[in-house]
């Protein structure tokens, strides 16, 4: 399917289309991003975790390297020991793998490497690798030739996916470029005083082109006409002087600003909330932790099939493929727990995980799945790159500190919460979470009403949404039958046990 790129270079946001869905956003913001190359000084070693902590100019967290990251390093080849490798006061040449999350610095790593449009340099490394998504043996081949001559002395290469098909000159003059570049950083680093700033893509648009852009992209957007000449140059360079055939270049121009046009803003919105609904009429509810990332598959108000089984099957392939765009999307990592809804059929359990893989494939983290555990769970785990959505436009509530809910304990004055309205969700509360400052601006009080039934919504399908505050809040007939609670742990097994009837209470009018 055709691709487009949006970039928008003012934000340094750019946003990856395919059809009218985003499936990857770029984001370079903050004082150290992955890739950034430091000169600093190692200013702890504990034995006791194989670490060592490196100051490179942040007054408030120094960075983080292990034992297995510290390359050429290393004081001596062999040794029992961290501290016999490495010692406090070191200049140390090193680069930023991940970014810093809470109170956490960055992941550093002695083991330098400078990405290409077609090659990785390494400087420290050793051998030829070939990307795996060159499936062509002939390719595979010629290629791998190519880079054991290439290869400079004591270096190693990696040829990435965009190599396959390209011309030797190309590929020639890319790692002359990056052999310069090596250069330059080895010199900065003698010279300059720690802890120093030696390296970083400071041109977006050429990162957003080399990472992002391929032979399937049809259309680029700029938020600028000097962008729009710089993606022209850079595709000039990369194809021997002629910009490529098929590719529509553009500068907006309409008054509406580029990330409001294409609906970047409205997306990241809606990443940042909990509940993502699905085509069927399903949806999924997606939670972040500490530890690690929970995701749950509900079939909602889906009616489509005429069987529970196609009913559950269908959601669950759903869910699968809009779960691989939720990772990409929001760039979560780490340990990833999905709970599809219970299928008794092996060869529907079997369909889902070949489906979800086959999503997942199109994800540079690599990500790595499990079979389907003993209680129905799909375990994976999903490398870190960079900061997750949460990070780079969330910020915790000042009330609650991000927990969701506020402690009233005996004997303390109790106040009456009362839900976020729909206008005031979006500033007021963060991952669906009610914002308790909007107290202040309600004018009446709320009486109780004893004509209206509390209604028993803990384990219908569309709990979370009521209780999200997703939807108008309505009152219920007096007449209405009492809802069927499910037994299953998604509240879409088709097994129901009955309800008994609740016992009416008193229950405050919604708010006007």
């Amino acid at each position: 399917m055709p691709k487009q790129i949006v970039i928008a270079e003012q934000h340094r946001i750019a946003a990856v289309f395919q059809g009218d869905q985003i499936q990857e956003l770029i984001v370079a913001t903050g004082t150290h991003q992955v890739g950034d190359i430091y000169v600093g000084t190692v200013e702890n070693v504990l034995p006791g975790i194989d670490a060592a902590f490196v100051n490179i100019g942040d007054s408030e967290r120094n960075g983080f390297m292990h034992v297995t990251d510290l390359g050429p390093l290393r004081l001596k080849r062999a040794a029992g020991s961290i501290t016999e490798l490495v010692a406090p006061q070191q200049k140390v040449l090193v680069q930023i793998m991940k970014e810093p999350t809470g109170n956490k610095g960055p992941r550093l790593t002695g083991n330098v490497t400078l990405p290409g449009r077609y090659l990785v340099l390494m400087p420290y490394g050793k051998g030829v690798i070939l990307s795996r998504r060159i499936q062509n043996e002939q390719e595979r081949n010629r290629l791998r030739a190519l880079a054991i001559l290439l290869k400079p002395p004591g270096m190693g290469l990696l040829i990435r996916t965009e190599a396959e098909d390209v011309p030797e000159e190309a590929i020639i003059e890319d790692l002359e470029s990056l052999q310069k570049q090596w250069e330059t950083v080895q010199q900065e680093a003698v010279t300059r005083r720690p802890p120093e700033l030696l390296n970083r893509d400071d041109d977006f648009i050429q990162r957003v082109l080399r990472d992002v852009y391929s032979g399937d992209v049809n259309r680029i957007v700029t938020d600028s006409h000097t962008g729009l000449k710089r993606v022209k140059q850079h595709l000039m360079n990369w194809n021997a002087g002629r910009l490529p055939s098929g590719v529509l270049i553009a500068n907006h121009r309409d008054r509406v600003p580029l990330l409001e046009f294409f609906r970047v803003n409205a997306a990241i919105r809606e990443a940042i909330q909990p509940r993502v609904d699905l085509p069927s009429g399903g949806y999924i509810i997606i939670e972040p932790t500490e530890a690690l990332i929970v995701i749950d598959v509900n079939s909602g108000s889906f009616t489509r099939s005429a069987t529970a089984r196609e009913t559950v099957l269908w959601t669950n392939c759903e869910a699968a493929e809009e779960i691989a765009r939720q990772l990409r999307l929001r760039n979560v990592a780490g340990v990833i727990i999905v709970d599809f809804i219970d299928m008794d059929a092996r060869r529907d359990q079997l369909q889902v995980l070949e489906t979800f893989n086959r999503a997942l494939r199109s994800d540079k983290s690599r990500p790595q799945i499990s079979q389907l555990s003993e209680l129905g769970l799909v375990e994976l785990t999903r490398k870190r790159q960079g900061q997750n959505l949460y990070e780079l436009f969330g910020r915790p509530c000042p009330t609650c500190s991000g927990l969701g809910h506020l402690v009233h304990l005996p004997g303390e004055s109790a106040t009456v919460d009362v839900p976020a309205t729909e206008s005031g969700r979006e500033s007021a509360s963060f991952g669906n979470r009610a914002h308790p400052s909007l107290k202040e601006n309600l004018s009446e009080d709320l009486e109780p009403h004893s004509d209206l039934q509390e209604l028993d919504l803990l384990n219908h399908p569309n709990y979370q949404e009521s209780k999200g505050g997703r939807g108008n809040r309505r009152r219920r007939r007096r007449d209405a039958p009492p809802l069927s609670r499910s037994n299953g742990r998604n509240g879409d097994n088709a097994r129901t046990a009955p309800t008994p009837t609740p016992t009416p209470a008193p229950v405050p009018d919604p708010v006007p």
